[in-house]
């Protein structure tokens, strides 16, 4: 127990013991946490001081330097960052670290570090706080010698207990330092008090060490430019001004490591231009040894346009393909257009574009990308102005916009009018438009003569193709086609549409042309003198021929003694043959003129049927003039001349003075039956003018009682009549000239007493009419119209009974001729037969040659009359006087025979002679046919009693016979009606007068209707007319009989007789139809009727080439090689 409180003492006095050394020690370490913080303080204090120091002294090193030196920007940053740098890292080393350290943080030194200090510090201490420390750790980790340690450790800490740790350091030490502060800190406040400048600018300049400093130079840069801002892309002038006293010569300017001089414009000024500048720009200027410092241009981004494209949206009637367009702006566009622009940019952010009219702001559709379509009408410029957020005004871009409005068509046309077919116009025509046509309108109007108001407009299309921007067309017009009548004019033009589709079609016009239709005396006197011209060339023919008969037997005379060809006889010869080829030529002249003579008359008139039965006939006699044997014969006469065959030639010279003996005698027979034709025309057309002035007559005595009706138009209309009726004077003295032309002039009965008196009835209606006597003009005017009437009546019967009377001499004399004719064909037989049995020494054999001789008078005879008669005939042909010239000619060999005593050869000729005879007498028989039958239509168409015959020529009736002969009898029939409701009697024998007159027209009405039904069968055999109408108007005539057999005329019976009157006037107007249309058939291979344009102009062309081909065939070329030549270049051409 005592050894448990031992323990228990002990170890209580080891707990006490431990407690009061750890108090002990925990006192120490407090005392060595106060050195080290105030170690710490004194590291901050003395790198305070060392801040300071070596920041005062680096600083005023620097500025001093930069004062003197005067940095460049790059040393100047170089510098400062040095400056900084160092700085930082000295106020980290010295202050800040230490700092930290005083707050703990960070590594702060430790207890045994502190020891060391302190024991170096103290002499007394030394090592015993770092042995007490290091004691302390061992008790922490030994616990067997823990007393021991403890004591030890409380030993030290006695020892040290009194000694102040805080004492080793030392604040004042730091004094030592300042020699190192206080010098820069003096020096630099001596320069602040001295010249604050030498710090405060280079001060300045490192704290703005990007900033270009000028060096102080003894003068200044001044820029005069308001700002350092440019546009990209455009050129920038620098304007420099130097100031001071010491003005350098040169100045250049420094960028991009380039020096460059600037332009000097005066002593002290400046310049130097930037070119196309593209970003920020950074220079200095230079003079001497002296800079400026440096600046900055800045460029600012210019809106531009990289690439644009316009599409072209052209309008569909154009016709034209959509295009692009890439970087163009002025544009050429039709009116009309959508154009759609499509700009790429560049620093753009909107784009302006004015137009005339309005100005469009654009904006971005994608990626600088912009957009704008318009349609445009007119002509215009445009700008475009590209703008951004810098740039509202830049450089604008003006383009123009030439809009081409669509130009009015153009028509130009050229009339062509036929030469022979006066009435069919032929038009070639050109047309031009830029983009097309819609349609081309062919317009006339017709012009009456008596009507001051024109007519209804009309218009024709005419196809052509409308695509086409330009092209020719061609036209025909028949004006004959229309309702005209003589002296009407027609007006007509051309009118082309365009296609405009923007403003509509547009219309263009041909300059007005004018056709005007001949009056009546102007197509009389145009035929005369056609007429006129065409036997003035005729009997030029006619004279020709004889001078080259003349010429041909003076060759004959010089050829007899000679056995071969001269050269002067062959040029003699050839010029006989170019002559021969003249006359060839000038009698299908003449055949060309005939035919175009009677197409030009019958273009305006319908001739009577006989007329132009006659007028055909004419034409194929001239038709038959020049044979295809004749023409063949000049060709071998070329050859045998080219031979240089004697013989023959003169057998060939004789041909052809036999053939053109034929062709005097055909040209001299046609002559005379053109003369007579040409007077049976003119008869005809007078008596038409006056049936058709006494009608007029008529009409104008019933206006003239009709009080209604303007005097002066009456008065005008009847000096009219007076007018045409002189006119009609003039045609019947024109008649006595034309007879008296013919060989053989015919018996025209004398119509001077007739005229006169119609010519004072007529002047005496228009005194009345000039006196206002209205009734006694009436009176006068109605006298005159039945006297001018019955003028007419006699001009028709004298020439019908002409006609009746010639062709009645005509088919006598052919009995004659024909009976003549056999009556030689028998007395050769006979000598034939004669001669077969007789020997050339017989006595007898003179008789035959006698008897041979009195057939050749005869034969000539019977030539003479034959000729004669063909003279007043057109039904003969003219292969008979062709014949009767040969029998002739074979006659004269016969004899020649005889006289030499060649029996065989004379047996020869007289078997041709017989037989020759003989078909001249067929052909005469046949033509002798022919006119029986004309004569018997003739007879058949009288009427019974005192009736008019149709005119001769036509082996029918025709429906204007009928119709004159029908207006006639109803005329009767009509005056007739009026005696008796006037209570009249017809005739001096009362009753049985009237009677009379009642039976003969009865009778004449029979007469039509059996002409009629003679009309009808005819007709229907023809496969023409109506049947229907026909017998409608042959029941109408039997029931006028009948009234006129029970002596009755009433208004049915006179109503019916117009509409009888009316159907014939039809028939007569379709039948001078078929008429037409047949006398066309028949000229169908020769007439140059083209409907077709194309075929006129060609056929013209054709005629232009010929002449020239004339021209240029040497004119001493044989008709042979004339011929070749011609035929040669022909087959060239096609």
């Amino acid at each position: 127990m005592h050894k448990i409180k031992y323990v228990f003492h002990k170890t209580v006095i080891f707990c006490r013991d431990v407690n009061i050394m750890n108090n002990a020690y925990s006192a120490l370490i407090k005392k060595l946490d106060l050195f080290i913080r105030k170690y710490y303080k004194n590291q901050i204090l003395k790198g305070i001081l060392l801040f300071l120091s070596f920041s005062l002294a680096l600083f005023l090193i620097l500025t001093i330097l930069e004062n003197f030196a005067y940095f460049n920007s790059t040393v100047r940053t170089v510098l400062f960052y040095t400056y900084i740098v160092v700085n930082v890292f000295v106020l980290i080393q010295f202050i800040i670290i230490p700092l930290f350290r005083l707050f703990k943080i960070g590594m702060v030194i430790s207890y045994e570090q502190a020891a060391k200090i302190i024991g170096e510090h103290f002499t007394e201490v030394k090592d015993k706080l770092l042995n007490t420390l290091q004691l302390k750790q061992i008790s922490d980790t030994d616990t067997t010698s823990l007393e021991l340690i403890n004591a030890g450790i409380e030993q030290k800490i006695n020892t040290l207990s009194p000694v102040q740790f805080n004492a080793a350091v030392d604040f004042k030490v730091n004094k030592k330092l300042l020699k190192f502060l206080l010098p820069p800190a003096i020096i630099l406040l001596v320069i602040l008090i001295a010249s604050p400048a030498v710090l405060t600018e280079p001060t300045k300049r490192y704290y703005n060490y990007s900033t270009f400093y000028e060096k102080q130079a003894p003068f200044q840069f001044v820029i005069l430019n308001k700002s350092l801002e440019a546009v990209q892309q455009q050129d920038f002038v620098l304007n420099v001004k130097l100031t001071g006293d010491d003005i350098p010569g040169e100045l250049f300017v420094v960028y991009n490591e380039n020096e460059y001089s600037l332009n000097k414009e005066n002593v002290v000024v400046f310049n130097y231009t930037f070119k196309n500048l593209q970003k920020d720009l950074t220079f200095y200027l230079k003079a001497d040894e002296y800079r400026s410092r440096s600046y900055t241009l800045k460029v600012i981004p210019k809106p531009i346009i990289l690439d644009f494209e316009v599409q072209l949206n052209y309008p569909a009637y154009t016709g034209k393909k959509n295009e692009v367009v890439e970087n163009s702006g002025d544009l050429s566009v039709p009116a009309g257009t959508n154009i759609c622009w499509k700009l790429l940019t560049k620093d753009t952010k909107k784009i302006l574009l004015k137009f005339v009219d309005k100005s469009l702001l654009l904006e971005p559709v994608k990626n600088e990308v912009f957009l704008c379509s318009r349609n445009f009408l007119t002509s215009q410029n445009y700008t475009v102005i590209p703008q951004n957020q810098f740039i509202k005004k830049n450089d604008s871009l003006t383009y123009s916009i030439n809009v081409i409005p669509d130009a009015y068509p153009m028509v130009d046309v050229t009339e062509y009018r036929d030469s022979v077919y006066y009435s069919h116009l032929y038009f070639k025509g050109f047309i031009k438009d830029d983009y097309g046509f819609n349609k081309l309108l062919f317009k006339y109007r017709i012009l009456k003569q008596d009507d001051d108001n024109a007519g209804a407009e009309l218009s024709e299309n005419i196809t052509f193709n409308k695509q086409i921007n330009q092209g020719e067309f061609y036209h025909y017009f028949d004006v004959s086609a229309l309702q005209v009548s003589p002296g009407d004019q027609i007006e007509y033009y051309f009118e082309i549409w365009d296609n405009d589709g923007v403003n509509g079609s547009k219309a263009a016009r041909s300059s007005k042309m004018m056709f005007k239709i001949p009056t009546e005396n102007e197509m009389e006197k145009q035929a005369e003198q056609n007429s006129t011209d065409l036997k003035n060339k005729m009997d030029e023919a006619i004279k020709d021929i004889s001078l080259l008969q003349k010429q041909a037997d003076d060759i004959n005379r010089k050829m007899l003694d000679k056995k071969n060809l001269s050269w002067q006889e062959r040029r003699q010869i050839e010029d006989l043959l170019i002559k021969q080829q003249q006359l060839q030529q000038n009698v299908e002249n003449i055949k060309e003129q005939l035919h175009e003579n009677i197409l030009s008359e019958q273009q305006f008139q319908k001739p009577d049927s006989s007329i132009l039965e006659k007028q055909k006939q004419l034409e194929d006699l001239f038709n038959k003039i020049m044979t295809d044997e004749m023409k063949e014969l000049f060709r071998q006469m070329q050859e045998m001349l080219d031979k240089l065959d004697k013989t023959k030639v003169n057998e060939m010279l004789d041909k052809i003075k036999m053939n053109n003996k034929d062709l005097e005698k055909e040209l001299d027979r046609n002559l005379e039956l053109f003369k007579q034709l040409e007077l049976e025309k003119k008869m005809s057309e007078t008596i038409e003018k006056l049936q058709k002035l006494a009608e007029e007559q008529k009409e104008l005595s019933d206006k003239t009682a009709d009080d209604k009706q303007n005097q002066q138009d009456l008065l005008d209309e009847q000096r009219r009549i007076n007018d045409d009726f002189e006119q009609v004077k003039q045609n019947l003295q024109n008649l006595e000239k034309l007879n008296k032309e013919l060989e053989d002039p015919k018996k025209l009965d004398n119509t001077d007493d007739q005229q006169q008196a119609i010519q004072e009835e007529l002047n005496n209606s228009k005194n009345n009419l000039e006196n206002n006597k209205r009734k006694n003009a009436s009176k006068s005017q109605k006298s005159a119209g039945d006297k001018m009437q019955n003028l007419a009546d006699d001009l028709m019967k004298m020439q019908e009974e002409m006609a009746q009377e010639e062709l009645a001499e005509d088919e006598q004399a052919l009995r004659q001729l024909l009976e003549n004719l056999i009556n030689v064909s028998f007395s050769q037989e006979e000598l034939i037969n004669r001669l077969k049995t007789t020997n050339i020494n017989n006595p007898k054999y003179l008789q035959i040659m006698d008897k041979q001789k009195e057939l050749k008078d005869d034969l000539k005879m019977i030539e003479d009359s034959l000729f004669a008669l063909s003279k007043r005939q057109s039904i003969i042909e003219p292969i008979v006087n062709k014949e009767i010239s040969a029998i002739n000619e074979n006659v004269v060999k016969i004899l020649e025979a005889l006289h030499n005593r060649n029996i065989a050869q004379s047996q020869k000729w007289q078997q041709y002679v017989m037989t020759s005879v003989n078909n001249l007498a067929l052909l005469l028989a046949e033509s002798l046919q022919q006119m029986q039958q004309q004569m018997q239509s003739m007879s058949k168409s009288c009427n019974k009693k005192g009736g008019k015959c149709s005119k001769p020529g036509n082996g029918k009736p025709s429906a204007s016979s009928m119709k004159q002969m029908q207006d006639q009898l109803n005329k009767q029939m009509e005056a007739l009606k009026k005696q008796l409701e006037s209570g009249q009697k017809p005739g001096q024998g009362g009753q049985q007068s009237m009677s009379e007159q009642l039976a003969r027209l009865a009778a004449q009405q029979e007469a039509l209707r059996k002409m009629l039904q003679q009309y009808g069968e005819e007709q229907k055999k023809e496969g023409a007319g109506n049947a229907g109408q026909i017998s409608d108007m042959m029941k109408k005539m039997e029931q006028t009989e009948t009234d006129l057999v029970n002596k009755i005329i009433n208004n049915e019976t006179i109503k019916r007789q117009q509409e009888i009157l009316t159907r014939l006037l039809e028939s007569e107007k379709a039948e001078k139809e078929r008429e037409l249309d047949e006398k066309r058939k028949s000229n169908e291979a020769i007439e140059k009727n083209y409907s077709n344009p194309n075929q006129f102009f060609e056929y013209n062309r054709l005629k232009s080439k010929e002449l020239e081909l004339l021209k240029t065939i040497p004119v001493t070329l044989t008709p042979f090689f004339k011929y070749k030549t011609n035929e040669y270049f022909y087959k060239f051409d096609d």
